[in-house]
């Protein structure tokens, strides 16, 4: 669960924020930042000493009274600083009083260059521990993303999971950067400043002492609140990222459709959504942030009443007494910090849920533990009493029996929704079978690694994707350390190579964004190219000529038809002229196969192949269509 709101949920929230932890405690750097956290916090608690040895020295001097180290951490620095001071008085013409002021003097100085020089190493190493956990972190949320089922991604929206990999690994980034320091910094600081209080004046830190559960207090009530808000912020954020990226993607089609007063609308209002989250959060952050300093300053008055008693009445020096203000303050910045840090937690929490939620996602389709690796196939392609699902329940394939072998062209007719793409989509097993099995040369696709197994399929889809690269290297995608001759004989076949030859930069031309600088027809073309340099046993074309007119279509079919031998073929086409010479044609109708056999067997039949063929036939020929 993403809320915490019960107890399994809170679980879960805990396991998945020591697992983001564990991310930078495998770094040695860690060990030495811990360290530095460490030492530079002790110096930093050691100022107060010695402002108030400062002003205990300048007091005992102007009175000529004897001077008394400030208790707590003053002792210790007085039994360093002093032998300092003596031999400085012995070897020069400082008097001792003199000598010590100035040892304590000097000594802030030295203090804060060396928590500054340590300061600068703690952020070096801090942000190379911080950067490389984030690097890891990304990588396995991308890796997960790359091997997930095409299931998952039925199910999710694309800018929940481009809000996952940005802003919420950004979030666990700033808590590694700055709360996890700040945690051992509050934490450390607290108890050194408990000590030095107690020592100094055990009364007046208990007087103070008594308004810290009241900013506990607050700061559990402002967690308890802010949590959930953050959990709703982050999936809000991820929805207006899901817009976004569709309305982009969809740019033509909206303004295709006169569609941009919707659209805008549809966005504000997630946006509006997501601003009331805001301004929710805002107010509760606005009451509790100045309530913990109210209450906090009332601590401060107390601190100069009582102590300014205690100093009157000779139970406290003036020194001891802004010691005793100065650790004070050292003590409020952790208080204060309490409800950033619950913040920055709760916030950090939230996005490993979000980050493991996809990490941890269930792989539906998998290599079993005795998985073998592929070799060289024949490509023989059968299925076996296959039936799928989508859900688990209603069947969109159903009793799918084919037997493909290898130079055969299996052609796969049917109206849309028929099932013709949920085959192909079953032969690399981008979804499993629900019922029977399919097999290739015999062996069980599921027994077989799913990479060895893809790389003997090359795919054309209707749709094919171009990346925002150059020519060659879209046509080589999948092919490590392609030649450039081979690259050039797959455009030629695919009949593409006049068109790149055209461009300036050839080969080496960049097309924008999905292909967007090339037309319907050219991507095919191109995706028909990357399929044949990859020269696969199993050829798989989704309706891939569909957006090429028909004397293109003609060169293309030519040059596949002499790749076609020894290639187990399946094609899916709208294009009944595109199949006629398969060896073989299936139709389909609601997930079953009601006619199969070859084109002049079919036609033969006079069934829903012949209709089908009739109809195309009075359609090219400007004819009304009987029913």
């Amino acid at each position: 669960m993403m809320n915490g709101q019960d107890s399994k949920g809170r679980k879960a929230n805990r396991k998945n924020f020591w697992r983001a932890l564990r991310y930078i405690t495998h770094y040695w750097q860690l060990k030495v930042v811990v360290a530095l956290v460490v030492v530079n916090t002790i110096l930093n608690t050691l100022s107060p000493s010695i402002i108030g040895s400062i002003i205990d020295v300048v007091k005992s001097v102007a009175t000529e009274t004897p001077f008394t180290p400030t208790k707590g951490m003053g002792v210790l620095l007085y039994q360093i600083l002093h032998p300092i001071s003596t031999w400085l008085s012995q070897n020069t013409n400082f008097q001792s009083d003199m000598a010590t002021l100035g040892v304590f003097a000097f000594s802030l100085i030295f203090v804060a260059g060396v928590t500054g020089l340590l300061t600068y190493i703690q952020r070096y190493l801090s942000a190379y521990v911080n950067q490389g956990a984030s690097f890891s972190l990304r990588n396995d949320l991308y890796n997960s993303l790359l091997e997930q089922s095409f299931s998952f991604y039925d199910q999710q929206r694309t800018g929940q999971l481009m809000s996952r990999a940005t802003s919420d690994i950004g979030q666990l980034n700033r808590f590694y950067s700055m709360s996890f320091s700040s945690i051992i910094s509050t934490l450390l600081t607290a108890i050194l400043v408990l000590y030095n209080v107690f020592s100094i004046n055990t009364s007046l830190t208990i007087l103070y002492l008594v308004l810290v559960p009241l900013t506990m207090y607050t700061a559990y009530i402002y967690a308890r609140k802010i949590r959930p808000l953050w959990a709703l912020s982050r999936q809000q954020f991820g929805d207006i990222t899901s817009v976004l990226q569709e309305n982009l993607m969809g740019l033509r089609v909206v303004r295709g459709f006169a569609m941009e007063s919707y659209e805008e609308s549809k966005l504000s209002d997630v946006c509006e959504t997501y601003f009331d989250t805001g301004v929710t959060t805002g107010r509760i952050r606005g009451f509790y942030g100045p309530m913990g300093t109210f209450i906090t300053s009332i601590g401060t008055i107390l601190i100069f009443w009582y102590g300014g008693i205690q100093v009157m009445n000779g139970l406290m020096s003036i020194g001891s007494l802004v010691a005793f203000y100065f650790f004070v303050q050292r003590l409020q910045r952790p208080i204060r910090m309490i409800s950033f840090m619950t913040s920055s937690i709760q916030r950090a929490i939230t996005a490993a849920d979000r980050i493991f939620e996809v990490v941890d996602a269930e792989v539906e389709v998998s290599n079993t533990e005795d998985a073998i690796e592929l070799g060289d196939v024949e490509g023989k392609i059968t299925f076996e009493d296959v039936g799928f699902s989508y859900d688990g329940q209603n069947l969109v394939l159903k009793n799918i029996n084919i037997d493909a072998s290898p130079g055969q062209t299996i052609a796969i007719l049917g109206a849309t929704g028929s099932g013709k793409s949920t085959i192909i989509n079953l032969i690399p097993r981008f979804y499993d079978v629900t019922q029977g099995k399919i097999t290739i040369d015999g062996m069980d696709l599921r027994d077989v690694t799913i990479k060895s197994l893809r790389r003997h399929i090359g795919i054309v889809r209707q749709d094919p994707f171009i990346f925002s690269t150059t020519l060659r290297e879209n046509i080589a995608f999948g092919m490590e350390d392609a030649k450039l001759e081979d690259i050039k004989a797959a455009a030629e076949k695919a009949n593409i190579a006049d068109f790149i030859e055209s461009q300036p930069n050839g080969y080496d031309t960049t097309v924008g964004e999905r292909g967007v600088t090339v037309s319907g027809g050219q991507k095919q073309r191109l995706a028909i190219a990357r399929a044949l340099l990859k020269n696969p046993k199993i050829l798989i074309l989704d309706d891939s000529t569909s957006s090429v007119d028909t004397g293109t279509e003609f060169e293309i079919q030519k040059a596949l038809k002499e790749l076609f031998e020894d290639r187990t073929t399946f094609i899916i086409t709208q294009r009944l002229s595109s199949v006629k010479d398969a060896d073989y044609i299936i139709v389909l109708e609601d997930g079953e196969i009601v006619e199969e056999g070859p084109h002049d067997e079919l036609m033969a039949n006079g069934g829903i192949y012949l209709k089908l063929y009739q109809t195309q036939i009075a359609e090219a020929r400007g004819e009304e269509v009987e029913n």
